[in-house]
């Protein structure tokens, strides 16, 4: 469909406010990839900046929900970003008053991620805010379609994961 610009209710002119409505994504699979990716965390984003958390700090929150937390070890296997910024971000998180450390007593080298009172004080909030957006993205999917993408993508994401233990100079030996 390409960038269409026209007010609501398809007049042109100019001088005239227009949206410009976003490209379908076509082409190469990270691009099409990226656009889903940036359109959910534009949504996600606007729905979390009251909280004054953005979406890689909300997936790190929602790992934590079990009771028993987790590690910033387990976190970077599970959120597709380096160990770095797992670690910023948790930092931030701290600061925020969303997360705690705490260190296991049989080993004193693991930390342990765990939220805090406020921040499940506003657990039920963000959840409900996180499956509005989920249900905006997905408008008009339907459960077929939807079975489809996540079959396509764990497809994806297995061949990427064998080509990387194909590709690691550390097995050569």
């Amino acid at each position: 469909m390409g960038q269409v610009e026209m007010e609501s209710d398809g007049r042109r002119g100019p001088g005239r406010v227009v949206a410009v409505e976003p490209k379908e994504p076509t082409g190469p699979l990270g691009l099409v990839a990226s656009t889903v990716v940036a359109a959910h965390a534009k949504l996600a984003g606007d729905v979390l900046a009251p909280f004054k958390i953005v979406p890689v700090q909300w997936a790190i929150l929602e790992q934590c929900v079990p009771a028993q937390g987790t590690t910033a070890t387990l976190l970077a296997r599970v959120i597709p970003i380096d160990s770095a910024s797992i670690s910023r971000n948790v930092e931030r998180l701290v600061r925020l008053g969303l997360l705690q450390r705490q260190r296991f007593e049989r080993d004193r080298r693991i930390v342990r991620l765990t939220l805090t009172d406020d921040a499940r004080a506003i657990l039920p909030e963000i959840m409900q805010r996180m499956q509005v957006v989920n249900t905006t993205l997905l408008k008009g999917v339907t459960e077929g379609e939807l079975e489809g993408f996540l079959r396509t993508v764990r497809k994806v994401t297995a061949n990427a994961a064998r080509y990387s233990e194909l590709a690691d100079p550390g097995d050569s030996g």
